[in-house]
């Protein structure tokens, strides 16, 4: 009954402190949602003139909502920097040199078949990991990984059509 009085006597001024603060009606809600959260949970703390308590609830709570949007954005910016961010190629100039024909085939790919073969034959994933390894669908995965595959493939067929004429000469 309390809890219910203090609604009503003072949910529309918290609104409006609030709609001055973060702007949208819904943001609005939210914080008289969060502000009102607490008066449930601390209803023996409101004092005999709750306005400036209700306040300064409705304060922490915006300023935890503007700290929370300021983390999710500075989030949101180094998950698209990483995604953007060229993957380390575990393959390097050395290895065109080795002797190995599988090796050098590798390194002449694109490092984005590099990596997904790589992914498969020194991982072990399926393609379903893969999938959830590089962010994509399973039929991305599949479509990605039957091309890096065939162009696997025919660097292997010119690695060794190479190997035939050098020792043909």
């Amino acid at each position: 009954e309390t809890f219910e009085q203090l609604y009503r006597e003072h949910a529309g001024r918290v609104k409006a402190y609030a709609l001055r603060r973060v702007g949208s009606g819904a943001a609005a809600d939210e914080v008289v949602s969060d502000v009102f959260l607490v008066v449930w949970r601390r209803l023996e703390a409101v004092p005999d003139d709750p306005l400036p308590w209700l306040l300064g609830v409705a304060r922490n709570a915006v300023a935890n909502r503007h700290r929370s949007e300021r983390r999710a954005a500075a989030l949101h910016a180094r998950i698209e920097d990483s995604a953007r961010a060229p993957v380390a190629d575990p393959l390097g100039p050395s290895d065109l040199l080795s002797g190995d024909p599988v090796i050098r085939a590798l390194a002449q790919l694109p490092a984005r078949d590099r990596e997904l073969l790589m992914l498969v034959a020194w991982e072990g994933l399926e393609p379903a990991q893969l999938a959830q390894v590089l962010g994509v669908s399973r039929g991305t995965v599949n479509v990605r990984l039957h091309r890096a595959r065939r162009r696997l493939a025919a660097a292997l067929a010119t690695d060794r059509l190479q190997t035939v004429q050098e020792v043909t000469k």
